[in-house]
């Protein structure tokens, strides 16, 4: 699990989202898709780092002294540990992966249980952290996808002439 967990864990950073993102604009080519997830993105990034920096939990890592155990190379984690990004940023692209293909709606959440659980695995958050930061990116996602379905409804009502 040791040599695992790093790399499921990886699959809920910030370069994995904004592989995602891209991938999406690359494979359907809608501006207004790549603009959303982009806006997605920016609010999920403003809501978990508002908290991170207004509460500012240490790591376990540090408060059991294990910090060492960190490389000291540019993945450096420097950022507080309350709410858990990677968990956040897992389940956002879990909920709009099982909103775009329904069938495979188990993977995606349990690959998402994968990446937040990986970040207690390996000291870097807390239990709370990651369920705080999981249900974070559960709710805006589904309340971002809510918003944006009325947006489209109203605009085809309004296209039709309603």
């Amino acid at each position: 699990m040791d040599s695992l967990l790093p790399w499921f864990t990886y699959l809920g950073s910030h370069f994995a989202i904004i592989l995602f993102i891209l991938l999406s604009f690359i494979i359907t080519r809608k501006r207004k898709l790549f603009r959303s997830l982009l806006l997605l993105y920016g609010i999920q990034s403003a809501v978990i780092y508002s908290l991170k920096y207004l509460i500012q939990r240490e790591r376990p890592l540090f408060i059991l002294n294990m910090g060492d155990r960190l490389s000291k190379g540019p993945g450096e984690i420097l950022d507080p540990s309350f709410p858990s990004a990677h968990a956040a940023y897992s389940l956002i692209m879990a909920t709009l992966l099982s909103t775009w293909f329904p069938r495979q709606k188990i993977l995606f959440y349990l690959l998402a249980a994968i990446i937040a659980w990986s970040r207690v695995y390996l000291g870097l958050h807390f239990p709370s952290d990651v369920v705080i930061g999981a249900c974070l990116g559960y709710g805006i996602a589904k309340a971002y996808l809510k918003i944006l379905m009325e947006k489209e409804i109203r605009e085809s009502h309004l296209k039709r002439g309603n």
